[in-house]
């Protein structure tokens, strides 16, 4: 009769082990679940940031160039009326590289 006491202890034994087992199996598969559902939702941000930051560097660029040709549009319109002061006053023309090492 020990004997099968003793059997009966050992199954009763493994059978706690296997529910705690289970258990903890059940309980880390849940948690991948919540990390994997986490990390899809990082994903999912990182490629919206990415997007925004390209939208945002695109708009930069295109103010880039704008600002550069209103530069260019302002120097222009510079050089054409410091021609037209020099002529009315009667100076000579100086050409920009003139003007340059003048102010170096």
């Amino acid at each position: 009769m020990q004997a099968l006491e003793k059997i009966e202890q050992m199954i009763d034994t493994l059978c706690e082990k296997f529910s705690a087992t289970r258990e903890e199996n059940e309980r880390l598969s849940k948690q991948v679940e919540v990390i994997k559902e986490q990390l899809q939702e990082k994903d999912l941000e990182i490629i919206r940031l990415k997007k925004e930051h390209q939208r945002q560097i695109e708009t930069m660029e295109r103010e880039l160039m704008r600002l550069k040709k209103e530069r260019s549009e302002y120097e222009e319109k510079l050089s054409r009326l410091h021609q037209k002061l020099s002529a009315s006053l009667g100076m000579p023309h100086e050409n920009k590289s003139n003007n340059t090492e003048k102010q170096a």
